[in-house]
């Protein structure tokens, strides 16, 4: 039920992936006036595009098990497409071998991964060329600048180095139409220069304004997913209340103790609190435990960071690597305790400090944390705050 949902959900993006392909495909040639049978022939070519890109995306999704395409990514990969498109029509009224395509190319770089800039700026490189005006020499020109476009984000991502990137840019917008149009038609013309100018001055005002809001935008997308995953209305969450009302309860002790304590040492709180409410889903999807909780959350599209701590329950599997991780852990093994022992040994304050005294230690001094990031400072005040959190009684 849960894997027929998430494909309902994911087969809308992916179809939409694929109609905006070849509507984009009609309007390029509605634009340009091109026969009928060179329309054709181009929606030809975007439905082999659409489908093999769309066999990338689900590829990637199955096979990366370290960072696996999200909800956040599908929705991302739709905007930028879209975007591509668009950009994609209004530069085809360029002259040939002037269509800013670097920043086309580095503004996809920032915000989806290379690989799959790569993909969209190579579609859109071809769509170019499809126009009846534009050469092989000028395809080749595109080629080569939107492989440059995407390769400058590397030297893009150091602040310090955003200058010299934006100079390169400008100078490449520059020289790199002038040097393959000499090698088709001989001396540039003043046209050629002027258009070339002024897709060098748009591609660096792109990076310049542009490439810290794509940033923070993607890096910043889990957050919306994160109040949907634990919202009371979510599929999931309805379901495991469904189960079992039990572990409903420990998921939500787990969730607000975990959420409190990543506030005490000031990281990700959010991130804790979804990632306690979900850390025990294998259960919910049979043997292999681990393997069955990371299974469901990528069926449903989870963000990557609780995706990664799931996939480190108990450290088993994969060594815990992060603080939010570690945090989990602490708190799901002291809930599990504490759900064991019985009333009568937990009246007494002193009893409760010495099963999580006990309990924390043991943990960290079997090296569980080390790969973590969590400090012993950070371990200490953990520590002292879960002795008074009254939530664990």
């Amino acid at each position: 039920m849960t894997e027929d949902r998430f494909i309902a959900r994911r087969v809308i993006k992916l179809v939409y992936i694929g109609a905006a392909t070849l509507l984009g495909g009609l309007l390029f040639g509605l634009v340009h006036r091109m026969a009928l049978g060179e329309i054709v022939t181009t929606l030809f070519v975007d439905v082999l595009f659409a489908a093999s890109f769309i066999f990338f995306l689900e590829s990637g999704r199955l096979h990366d098990k370290e960072k696996p395409d999200s909800a956040e990514d599908y929705d991302r990969i739709c905007v930028y497409y879209t975007g591509s498109i668009i950009l994609m029509v209004l530069l085809s009224f360029f002259p040939a071998y002037t269509a800013p395509v670097l920043g086309v190319a580095f503004l996809l770089a920032a915000g989806l991964n290379r690989e799959q800039a790569f993909a969209v700026s190579l579609f859109f490189a071809i769509h170019l060329s499809i126009n009846g005006s534009t050469s092989v020499d000028a395809m080749a020109c595109y080629l080569m600048l939107m492989l440059l476009g995407i390769m400058l984000t590397g030297m893009y991502e150091n602040k310090e180095h955003r200058i010299y990137a934006q100079l390169t840019a400008f100078s490449l917008n520059m020289t790199v139409p002038v040097l393959f149009h000499y090698l088709e038609e001989g001396i540039p013309t003043v046209y050629l220069l002027l258009f070339s100018l002024l897709g060098s001055v748009l591609t660096v005002a792109s990076m310049h304004f542009l490439y810290e809001k794509l940033h923070f935008r993607m890096e910043h997308y889990g957050e919306i997913s994160l109040d949907t995953i634990v919202d009371p209305s979510f599929h999931l969450v309805r379901e495991i209340k469904r189960y079992s009302q039990g572990d409903y309860n420990h998921a939500i002790r787990v969730s607000r103790i975990a959420a409190h304590c990543a506030a005490k040492i000031k990281v990700n709180t959010k991130l804790a609190a979804v990632s306690g409410f979900y850390y025990r889903l294998g259960k919910f999807g049979g043997e292999p435990f681990i393997e069955s909780g990371v299974r469901i959350a990528q069926d449903n599209c989870f963000p990557n960071d609780v995706i990664l701590i799931l996939s480190e329950f108990g450290g088993q599997n994969k060594k815990i690597s992060t603080i939010e991780s570690a945090i989990v852990h602490i708190t799901d093994t002291l809930v599990t305790k504490f759900e064991l022992l019985d009333h009568t040994t937990l009246s007494s304050s002193w009893n409760r400090d010495m099963v999580i005294y006990q309990t924390l230690n043991d943990e960290s001094s079997s090296g569980i944390y080390d790969s973590s990031g969590l400090t012993m400072n950070q371990f200490l005040k953990i520590r002292e705050f879960l002795a008074k959190e009254e939530e664990l009684l």
